[in-house]
């Protein structure tokens, strides 16, 4: 999955307007003095909209959103001065957008405002799967303001900017959109209550087994928390929380802990052969400098050192028993 980034400056109201209407059929008037300069930063992951607006004058922007989006903002202080519905925009807040709901925001001169819209179906599934129950998804659905813990924000706000500099190394990965909503609805559904520890030991030991099937299936198609919750059936807290309790990691931690494993059998297995390359391709690891990065990690060596090793050891047992 490719994204895409772009980066636009405009000079008047309607080139502005017309490059936002994807995802606002909204009106803009320049309410303060001075001439127009409105930067859009955009990127694309899957089907989500992550982007940046900077206006320096005054603006005022009436209308309806877009239907098929949700679309969540962090406040920071560059917008803060800004007004929606009225309401004043507070620092360290996280402003939730319901699809076909109402625009009347005010914004400041100096305005800078970041925000990623979700696909309104994706939301509902990763939303149903991991974080609430399928009946209150519709119920979470209207505007508000959040606020969830300060390092989560922090992380959600680090998440935006850096895939507006195209800088995340799983920007390219086949689960990119899922994986940036899963950051998003894990801040905006932080007052949720594990139900892990509601569950019998029992029932997360299945919880774990059906999804350590689907991990060892495929180990070249690594399954998203997404796939691994609608598989077990559990909530991503509960998936968590059995993994947790049971392997000692998280289940990103275990796939790929897996996966590198994977990797190390096979380099082994083929060590006649240069193919530390072939096998990060042929295990679906995006990027092979980063597998190096990681593999180095788990087991103390490099792919190549791994294969150079077990080849010197076959030299040696040769050695042996030519003598």
């Amino acid at each position: 999955m490719k994204h895409h980034q772009s980066f636009k400056r405009f000079w008047d109201i309607e080139a502005a307007s017309e490059r936002l209407s994807s995802l606002w059929q909204v009106e803009l008037v320049q309410s303060g003095a001075g001439p127009l300069r409105l930067d859009f930063c955009h990127a694309s992951v899957g089907g989500c909209a992550v982007y940046e607006c900077r206006t320096n004058v005054e603006l005022v922007a009436s209308g309806a959103r877009s239907e098929d989006y949700v679309t969540i903002s962090p406040i920071t202080r560059d917008c803060a001065a800004s007004r929606y519905r009225g309401k004043e925009l507070k620092p360290d807040q996280l402003l939730f957008l319901e699809p076909r709901g109402e625009v009347f925001q005010q914004f400041a001169a100096g305005h800078r405002q970041a925000a990623v819209s979700i696909p309104l179906q994706l939301f509902r599934k990763v939303a149903a799967a991991e974080f609430i129950s399928e009946e209150r998804v519709d119920d979470f659905l209207s505007w508000r303001n959040l606020v969830p813990q300060a390092s989560k924000l922090k992380r959600l706000r680090s998440t935006i900017s850096q895939i507006l500099g195209g800088q995340l190394p799983w920007l390219d990965d086949s689960h990119a959109a899922v994986l940036l909503t899963e950051s998003i609805l894990d801040a905006v559904f932080d007052g949720e209550t594990p139900a892990g520890k509601m569950l019998s030991h029992q029932k997360r030991r299945r919880i774990v087994w059906e999804a350590l099937d689907l991990i060892h299936a495929h180990p070249q198609y690594p399954p998203s928390i997404l796939d691994l919750c609608e598989a077990t059936g559990a909530s991503r807290r509960t998936l968590f929380y059995a993994f947790g309790e049971l392997l000692g990691l998280s289940p990103h931690a275990y796939v790929k802990k897996f996966r590198l494993g994977a990797a190390q059998r096979i380099i082994i297995k083929q060590r006649d052969q240069r193919c530390v390359q072939r096998v990060a391709r042929e295990l679906g690891f995006v990027h092979e400098g980063q597998f190096s990065i990681d593999y180095a990690s788990a087991f103390g060596e490099s792919p190549t050192q791994t294969r150079q090793r077990f080849l010197r050891l076959d030299e040696r047992a040769e050695t042996i028993a030519g003598h």
